[in-house]
């Protein structure tokens, strides 16, 4: 599936607070309008846990909206960070689901490993 190569391979690292990894927009422009879905391991994370960082804004996954959109412009990379839970070392599943004014709903899967 095309939208997995949004996924920066080996980005997934644990932090001092929770976890992060990376999406590179390697396809065509988009803006997000709606608060990304993101499970792993099947366990869905609430989205007040999830901020999304790119190079010009950090903003919460909870206050993306219309209003507030997040541009995902060609060659940019959004480093997504979710506080409050650390991975186990070994690979993981994550299920990323998001909704763009440019194609409407998204979803794909990656699996990834913290070393």
């Amino acid at each position: 599936m095309i939208l997995r190569r949004l996924y920066v391979k080996k980005s997934l690292k644990n932090t001092d607070n929770g976890f992060e990894f990376a999406l590179k927009n390697i396809l065509a422009d988009a803006t997000i309008v709606k608060p990304l879905e993101i499970s792993v391991d099947d366990n869905p994370i609430p989205v007040d846990k999830v901020v999304l960082i790119t190079d010009s804004k950090i903003i919460s996954n909870k206050d993306v909206s219309e209003s507030n959109p997040v541009e995902f412009s060609l060659n940019t990379t959004v480093t997504v960070r979710i506080d409050g839970k650390r991975l186990d070392q070994g690979e993981h599943k994550l299920l990323i689901t998001g909704v763009t004014k440019e194609y409407g709903r998204i979803k794909f899967d990656v699996k990834d490993r913290v070393e």
